[in-house]
């Protein structure tokens, strides 16, 4: 159980250009829109056609909500796909290119002298 939350939380607190970071974006957007979905806000999406479901709200807040939902569906329809493509490719290219080696490892190691 231990090992399960350091996993997550070492995923959580990756670099932000990181196949990990990508992943838990790609998570959050699609934990939302499940939400959002489980709320029944696609019901809401009808005040595109001019329409309310619900007329005890204002036609503000059914614009709203609806509009909520729908920007949750483009992100999980279009993003949620690219941010896992990315950190996949990343991973890809982490893992095929090469170190770099110091092409004079002794160099480095010595003391700067200042000019005199």
């Amino acid at each position: 159980m231990k090992a399960t939350f350091d996993f997550l939380r070492r995923i959580w607190k990756a670099d932000a250009f990181s196949p990990g970071a990508f992943v838990v974006r790609a998570a959050v957007l699609a934990a939302l829109y499940g939400v959002s979905c489980a709320a029944g806000l696609q019901e809401y999406t009808t005040f595109l056609s001019g329409t309310s479901p619900n007329v005890n709200l204002s036609w503000q807040t059914v614009s709203a909500i609806g509009l909520i939902h729908l920007l949750l569906y483009f992100s999980f329809i279009l993003l949620v796909p690219i941010l896992l493509i990315t950190a996949g490719l990343l991973k890809a290219w982490n893992g095929w290119k090469p170190e770099r080696e110091d092409p004079d490892p002794g160099r480095s190691e010595l003391p700067i002298e200042p000019n005199k």
